[in-house]
């Protein structure tokens, strides 16, 4: 069965063609293929592309652990720390650690696996998971979907967590201040998310 699809992958793995294997992805979208061994051969070949990309990485396991433990420690910042700088710090720390914890969390309880931690984003800094093309294929497009939102919706989470805590030291002025943060995250995920990142692929994955 895709005998036809499986030839052309086994060509690609041997020689690369980015616009005929993204071809066939869309086509596996598409036609919700689920072939185990069509759906390996992709995974192998992405996950190869990744290697001869990405020279550092981190194992899920090791990635996971220093996100949590960052963010935890970002946390004890905010509680502990009685300075409106410490709260704003905490902030930005949990933006970037909520978001790919988020991606991880739900993409495990809908069956979306990852393999490495890696440094994305525009200045290559930010923690980012490695999907695990096997598994993100054989989830449905809804879940796909629900996935990548998630990491939004953990970056957006992060100044209104920080924002409670103010409260509740009677920073009413840091807590309105990360409210605003909150507001300008929106605009800022509604003007570049939709067409580079996670809404972006929301989207496109929510169609499949």
């Amino acid at each position: 069965m895709h005998e036809e699809l499986k030839e052309r992958l086994r060509q690609i793995e041997t020689s690369y063609n980015g616009r005929a294997f993204w071809s066939i992805i869309n086509q596996v979208k598409k036609d919700k293929i689920k072939d185990d061994e069509v759906l390996k051969l992709i995974a192998n070949i992405n996950q190869k592309r990744f290697r001869e990309k990405v020279s550092f990485t981190l194992s899920v396991p090791v990635g996971n652990l220093l996100e949590i433990v960052i963010t935890i420690a970002a946390l004890l910042l905010a509680f502990q720390i009685e300075s409106d700088l410490a709260l704003y710090i905490s902030a930005l720390i949990l933006t970037a650690t909520l978001h790919p914890l988020s991606h991880y969390i739900t993409g495990n309880l809908l069956g979306i696996r990852f393999t490495h931690y890696y440094l994305n984003g525009p200045a290559r800094v930010e923690p980012t998971l490695k999907i695990d093309y096997f598994s993100y294929l054989k989830a449905r497009g809804r879940n796909r979907a629900i996935m990548h939102v998630s990491g939004v919706i953990g970056t957006l989470a992060a100044p209104l967590i920080v924002a409670l805590i103010a409260l509740n030291k009677d920073a009413g002025n840091v807590a309105f201040n990360l409210f605003i943060l909150f507001l300008l995250l929106i605009v800022f995920e509604l003007l570049t998310s939709t067409k580079i990142g996670d809404l972006m692929r929301a989207r496109r994955e929510f169609r499949n």
